[in-house]
This record gives C-alpha cells, sequence and structure tokens, in this order.
C-alpha cells in the first residue's frame, strides 16, 4: 500500500499532549464524519466540536503523509525511539491513537522523548483547529 494510501484509509486520528500535572490538550479528527473535537484540559469552556470545512480537509490531505506519524508511531512501537525522537528535559507525554477504515488501529505513547516531526503534526492541529496545540 503506498504511503498516500495508507494515509487516506485514516478514519479517526486522535493527538494528546499532556504536561506532568495532567493539563494539556486533545484533538479527534473523525473524518468518517467530518467532525473535529477539541477538548482543552487548561480552560473548562474551550471544548469544542466543529465540522471540518474543505479547506480544513484539504490541509489536513495534503499535510498529514508529510508529518510522518504513522511511520514514527509504529517505530516508537518497535524500541525505535533514537531514530524517530529526541529525548527533552520537559516530563510531558504524548499520544497518538490512529484507526483506519479496515478496522484495524495503531497507538503509540511517549514521555520526555518528542518525534522529530512533531512539529510538522503540532503545525497541522494548529492550522486545522486555530488553536495553541503548545504545553503551557
Amino acid at each position: 500500500m503506498s504511503k498516500s494510501t495508507l494515509y487516506d484509509n485514516i478514519k479517526i486520528l486522535e493527538v494528546e499532549i499532556v504536561s506532568i500535572s495532567g493539563d494539556g490538550y486533545k484533538v479527534k479528527y473523525d473524518f468518517e464524519r467530518n467532525l473535529i473535537s477539541w477538548n482543552d484540559g487548561y480552560i473548562w469552556n474551550n471544548n469544542f466540536m466543529k465540522f471540518i470545512t474543505s479547506s480544513k480537509l484539504e490541509i489536513i490531505k495534503t499535510g498529514l503523509p508529510k508529518t510522518n506519524v504513522i511511520e514514527w508511531v509504529n517505530g516508537y512501537n518497535n524500541g525505535e525511539a533514537d531514530k524517530y525522537g529526541y529525548t527533552t528535559a520537559n516530563p510531558s507525554t504524548w499520544k497518538v491513537n490512529i484507526k483506519f477504515e479496515d478496522g484495524s488501529s495503531l497507538s503509540g505513547t511517549a514521555t520526555q522523548n518528542f518525534p522529530k516531526d512533531w512539529n510538522k503534526l503540532k503545525t497541522l492541529i494548529e492550522d486545522t483547529t486555530e488553536c495553541s496545540f503548545r504545553l503551557r
């Protein structure tokens, strides 16, 4: 399966970033229902759910393969954190859950180690939610 086909077959993408205190953000892209859900762990009334507009969907469809999120989640799961990420002094945690159209899923997480392509995913999230995806 080609890289673009693999990314085109994502049904749900959930990305979370959490500080040591448990505060953070979670975004969920539901491509089947065409929705973005946002959960703000800092400000309780900043949670929302909205439709993915055609312009935002285009940003996601062209930008998501460039984040290499599937590759680095697989890499972390295979014990290759040094190849795909870097150690940080910040004790925050990232989590990614991906569900594919065929029913399969892929999940990964790490603490104090962030993927080298994290900023690509972070920028994509910020561009499509219009919210900051940076811990305070």
